[in-house]
């Protein structure tokens, strides 16, 4: 509360009810996170059983790289233009038509890459339906524009309809999915909410732009300024999507969807801090450099105290969760990787708020972009050596670390930048 105080002092009152009005948009939708997947894994774990619930859970991963690949960065860049010209209009509008056609060029060339290694690896032509079936995700992320939403700071619409979508899919999985032969079903209904929800989401921006037909030029120059954004965000999927990805490859689908169930519980938890930093995020982004960093210097404390007691009660209570949560014998017996990954939720709230809130918001794009590669490159490379060594308990040490060695570097570059920001207005 002492936190949210100090930044509310520096806020003007209206300024203030619309970051306040956002961080609660997107706490509800967190929440939405949370219980949701708490209801359908444990089920989905008992119906499916161990080897199909890792098939879907390795193919969900594959897409994580594909959605990636077609936001290019515009999660962030297009929130800064759009936060920027919020007041106008036929402005705002020339950018959104301008990404959104970026967008449909990037999903046609997305599923022509699905469609040729579907085709060409038997270890994906034996269950082809179940990739291709998951590309619907890739389509709704790319139709929903949260950027847009974000970058007007109407961030109610989107979790309303995030919340929706995930809704859809919860109530779809425990009518229908009710043995393990359904298991292609998982990503037909995942697809489903995510394209209603797209398009709900597509069909609402209208009301705050006006259609302009986006010029060549703009084009071009969102394409340059994203490629770096585009990709630091596919390094990030280095080591996080690619975990599940790698496990699949090497260990099958059975041990994929033991550490996935493990995964998923974790991201709930490194995802805390995200309605924070996304609501503060076009707020942050407007201040003089010298404030972003103060800024910043106050919510550090904060999110290393709140990190550090989530921890240790995954530590302490690693076995308890896993067995209240999905009740299965062999996801419990890999407790101790549960309580590696625990560490994740140390290092994750003060890297993202590097990478998500101050790079971006100085518009260190290439920053950002370097410390994520490296990110990527160490997690991918060393998971690729140890995981033959080691298996599971290999892959789950080495996010870890690539975690800590995130946040180091993240945070040399903070003072380094903010400190040349300070000399510079003496």
């Amino acid at each position: 509360m002492k936190l949210l105080n100090k930044i509310y002092a520096v806020l003007e009152n209206k300024e203030k009810k619309v970051v306040a009005q956002n961080f609660l948009s997107l706490v509800m939708l967190q929440g939405a996170n949370y219980i949701l997947p708490l209801l359908i894994l444990p089920y989905l774990v008992r119906v499916l059983g161990a080897e199909k619930f890792g098939l879907v859970m390795f193919a969900q991963s594959f897409a994580v790289f594909l959605t990636v690949f077609v936001d290019f960065g515009f999660n962030i860049s297009g929130t800064r233009e759009i936060s920027l010209a919020r007041n106008d209009k036929a402005k705002t509008g020339e950018i959104f038509f301008s990404i959104m056609i970026i967008k449909l060029g990037l999903i046609i060339i997305a599923f022509s890459i699905l469609y040729v290694v579907v085709n060409t690896f038997t270890r994906f032509s034996v269950d082809a339906e179940v990739y291709l079936l998951s590309f619907g995700v890739v389509i709704g992320q790319a139709l929903f524009p949260v950027w847009f939403f974000q970058g007007i700071e109407k961030m109610k619409f989107v979790s309303f309809i995030n919340i929706l979508a995930k809704v859809i899919f919860t109530i779809l999985v425990f009518i229908l999915i009710k043995s393990e032969s359904d298991y292609f079903k998982v990503p037909i209904y995942n697809s489903l909410g995510f394209i209603v929800s797209g398009l709900i989401g597509f069909a609402l921006s209208f009301q705050y732009l006006e259609f302009r037909l986006p010029k060549t030029s703009l084009i071009k120059q969102l394409l340059v300024d994203s490629s770096s954004l585009f990709v630091s965000n596919f390094a990030s999927s280095m080591y996080t999507a690619s975990n599940v990805f790698i496990l699949g490859l090497f260990s099958g689908n059975v041990i994929a969807g033991v550490y996935s169930s493990m995964e998923k519980l974790t991201l709930a938890v490194k995802n805390v801090y995200v309605p924070f930093y996304q609501a503060l995020y076009p707020w942050v982004a407007r201040q003089e450099d010298i404030q972003k960093k103060q800024i910043i210097n106050k919510i550090m404390p904060p999110v290393f105290f709140v990190s550090t007691v989530i921890t240790l009660v995954i530590l302490l209570f690693a076995k308890s969760i896993l067995e209240i949560v999905y009740d299965d014998v062999l996801i419990t017996s890999y407790a101790n990787v549960f309580r590696i990954l625990s560490f994740i939720s140390i290092f994750s709230g003060l890297n993202m708020l590097y990478n998500m809130l101050y790079f971006p918001a100085i518009k260190r794009y290439k920053v950002r972009m370097n410390i994520l590669i490296f990110g990527g490159l160490f997690n991918m490379t060393m998971n690729l050596i140890l995981v033959q060594f080691y298996d599971i308990y290999g892959i789950a040490i080495i996010v870890s670390i690539t975690e800590l060695l995130l946040v180091f570097i993240g945070y040399y570059y903070f003072k380094k930048l903010s400190n040349q920001i300070s000399i510079s207005n003496i």
